[in-house]
């Protein structure tokens, strides 16, 4: 709060219907149906601390998270219309967090205001020629009170028109604010007070001479001390929208302020450069020109990195091969059943091998196909031809079976020559090593 706001004189208690003004500096004070009707009070101000009566405020104390007042605002603004009898929309509120930590969270004290008091408020004070300094529940005011009394935590009670009012207060903070009918029990209604906050047993403030025993007395009441109170803005969300956008182009006007100053400043360096730069643009031709030479040398040693890796690929290919062929023939003569033989086994680089066999009976065919498939050598198994025939007075099976073996890749194409605009020694080296990579395939034929 700012020290020229904590000496704003002229205090205001505003109701619907009812206000009250109080010059601070001079202690005058008059009530009246409108802020129009005060002008022998008014008038000689410009500005104004503003309490909306206790009876048109919504007061609550609830835990809430350790957090910056823009992401407890913004949390609030969620739960709001489920903490008053109003929805959100409806409502101008705002808090103050407490040091005092509960179960689920800090105890923070909420107060709202129909948004409707609020705009009305506020055109009567452009009415009347004012602008408001702060506009807050005047029941803060009793912890200026209750400080002023030497007490940080006391029941402020003070007598006003419409009763008694009894404001809890606890370490600076208000956390509970009622109003007591005229002649009541004033000792009964502290005592009902208390225990409605759960405050427990606090020092006794009044503001006058009131029947309440022990009890410590003010001088000043609630409204006479409302500059004292404790930071708090009643703000409709626009206008809050409004002061936000309003800092931010400040910000912006004094970046932008910044940013001329600094093109001012690089355009004096620059002027008073002139000749070095004139200097360092005719340097950079020389190097743009260099360094095409150098892109161009790159360009060409990456083209001949490119085909030696592909030469390097090819002879890994055709010399490091998944399956020897031998081995795939191994493989498929040790899955022969002991009544079976092969008559012809063909096994070529990237096609399916043939393998070619006669057995005494068909089961020897089918135990044949099993092995082969329980290997981890080959794929699609395929018995193309089974007949029956006759050696010499035994009839036997003659078979062909198709197979792929897994890893039996085919070899690289040969790179034709002429595919790449290089020097001829490269071309044709790289065009000779794939041409030996391809002649170190073969096939195998067995039969």
């Amino acid at each position: 709060m700012s020290k020229e706001r904590n000496n704003v004189s002229l205090h205001l208690e505003w109701a619907p219907g009812r206000v009250v003004a109080r010059d601070a500096a001079t202690g005058r004070s008059a009530a009246a149906a409108s802020l129009a009707e005060l002008g022998s009070i008014t008038g000689a101000h410009k500005e104004a601390i503003v309490g909306i009566s206790r009876n048109h405020v919504f007061l609550k104390v609830v835990p809430l998270p350790k957090a910056a007042p823009e992401d407890l605002r913004q949390i609030l603004a969620i739960q709001i219309g489920q903490l008053f009898p109003l929805p959100a929309d409806q409502l101008a509120f705002d808090f103050i967090q407490t040091n005092e930590h509960a179960d689920d969270g800090w105890l923070t004290m909420i107060a709202a205001i129909r948004a409707e008091d609020l705009r009305q408020l506020r055109a009567d004070l452009q009415k009347a020629g004012l602008r408001p300094a702060r506009i807050l529940p005047v029941a803060l005011g009793s912890a200026a009170v209750a400080t002023h009394a030497g007490n940080r935590s006391a029941l402020v009670v003070e007598e006003t028109p419409a009763g008694y009012t009894l404001d809890v207060v606890k370490s600076g903070v208000v956390r509970l604010s009622r109003t007591a009918p005229p002649l009541s029990d004033l000792a009964r209604e502290a005592q009902r007070t208390l225990a409605a906050a759960g405050a427990g047993d606090l020092p006794l403030v009044t503001v006058g001479d009131l029947p309440l025993h022990p009890a410590q007395q003010a001088s000043a009441g609630a409204l006479n001390l409302l500059n004292e109170a404790p930071p708090f803005l009643f703000e409709m969300d626009e206008e809050r929208t409004r002061a936000i956008q309003k800092r931010i182009a400040t910000k912006t006007r004094l970046a932008g302020l910044m940013m001329l100053s600094a093109l001012l400043l690089v355009t004096l360096v620059w002027v008073d450069r002139s000749d070095q730069q004139a200097k360092l643009t005719r340097g950079q031709g020389a190097w743009a020109r260099q360094l095409g030479k150098l892109r161009s040398t790159l360009s060409y040693e990456q083209s001949k990195a490119e085909r030696a890796v592909q030469v390097d690929t090819g002879l890994k290919s055709a010399y490091n091969v998944a399956q020897p062929l031998g081995d795939i023939a191994a493989a498929a003569g040790d899955s022969l059943p002991t009544s079976a033989w092969l008559s012809g086994l063909s096994i070529e680089r990237g096609k399916p091998v043939q393998i070619r066999g006669t057995a005494a009976n068909p089961d020897d065919v089918a135990h044949f196909l099993e092995r082969l498939a329980a290997t981890s050598r080959f794929r699609d198994i395929k018995l193309t031809v089974a007949n029956t025939a006759r050696i010499d007075q035994t009839t036997v099976v003659q078979f062909n079976v198709n197979a792929v073996a897994i890893g039996n890749l085919p070899m690289p194409s040969p790179e034709k020559l002429g595919s790449h605009r290089t020097a001829k020694p490269a071309a044709g080296g790289a065009a000779g090593a794939t041409t030996a990579a391809a002649a170190g395939s073969g096939s195998e034929t067995a039969s």
